[in-house]
């Protein structure tokens, strides 16, 4: 699902004229006190440029069939070499899921491999009871309600500061159907960041007329907004 996510926004980006939101990477740390995996802490802000206030939706449902935190900004990684974009799922936000990916690559047997597995279902079930719990409350939210609280307003020239956490188990390696891809530790890497905002794909669950004065509204944004680029650490 990551993946076509990532290619979505790779080639349906829309470049808006004037850019009247912004996303700028502030800085990116790295720390090593996780093992093998990485950690980076990203600062970024989103800007709203205009004088104007403006408005989008940054909600994926009903792309999907979960109900997500509509009050979360969702925003995605891509990471760049030499102005190509490597279409490969490289960080990863859910680090106990990672941890998880870790542990079955360095068991030394499949006997190991299988207790891991047991034990990583075992702990899932709480993870999952929680998420559906969170799940039916939303669902019983009226699905317009629903999408109308998804809507984000920046007043003019609002800033808002953010930080983002990604983890890289330091694989070099990637291997998915036919792409291949190798990360070389004396290559510079970039990394880009990328918000969708939605407009056409929920004028279904909006009244015909409300919808209407969202899409003649200039200020209600629609498309996919791209960061700058700036260096990642990929080095041993």
């Amino acid at each position: 699902m990551k993946l076509r996510i990532i290619l979505f926004l790779l080639y349906s980006s829309l470049s808006f004229g004037q850019k009247p939101l912004e996303i700028v990477i502030d800085s990116i740390t790295s720390s090593d006190t996780l093992g093998t995996i990485r950690k980076f802490t990203v600062n970024y802000h989103i800007q709203n440029t205009l004088d104007k206030e403006v408005k989008f939706i940054n909600c994926s449902y009903p792309m999907t069939n979960f109900y997500p935190d509509v009050n979360v900004l969702k925003v995605y990684s891509v990471i760049v070499e030499n102005d190509n974009y490597i279409r490969l799922n490289i960080l990863e936000k859910n680090l106990g899921y990672l941890q998880h990916l870790d542990s079955l690559n360095n068991a030394e047997s499949d006997e190991a491999k299988a207790k891991i597995r047991v034990a990583y279902i075992k702990r899932k079930p709480r993870d999952t009871t929680k998420m559906k719990e969170e799940v039916e409350r939303r669902r019983r939210i009226n699905d317009f309600d629903y999408v109308k609280s998804s809507i984000h307003t920046f007043q003019p020239k609002e800033v808002r500061s953010l930080t983002e956490t990604f983890y890289w188990n330091k694989r070099r390696y990637y291997k998915v159907d036919d792409l291949k891809y190798y990360i070389d530790e004396k290559e510079p890497y970039y990394l880009e960041l990328s918000m969708v905002l939605y407009k056409k794909d929920f004028q279904y669950f909006f009244p015909e007329e409300e919808y209407k004065k969202m899409k003649d509204n200039p200020n209600f944004l629609e498309g996919t907004i791209l960061s700058n680029k700036m260096e990642i650490n990929f080095k041993e």
